[in-house]
């Protein structure tokens, strides 16, 4: 059984939620400026809050800027 690595995980699942939001935002999406720039910043935005969620909330690891996780004690 292959062992998939937390990093691994960590951009399959930002992958996952990234492509979710921009096809749906393009298919919602009327005016042909917000193809250019909405979708791609909400794109953005979105993959850096899942980045976040990913490494604090279901990881418990820190960006380096404390020394623990403030959801999970260890």
């Amino acid at each position: 059984m292959m062992q998939i690595t937390r990093k691994n995980l960590k951009r399959i699942i930002n992958l996952i939620v990234v492509l979710s939001v921009a096809s749906v935002g393009l298919i919602r999406v009327k005016h042909p400026l917000s193809y250019l720039v909405g979708v791609p910043v909400a794109s953005w935005v979105v993959y850096l809050l899942c980045n976040a969620m990913c490494t604090d909330i279901l990881f418990g690891e820190t960006l380096g800027c404390t020394e623990k996780s403030i959801y999970k004690e260890k």
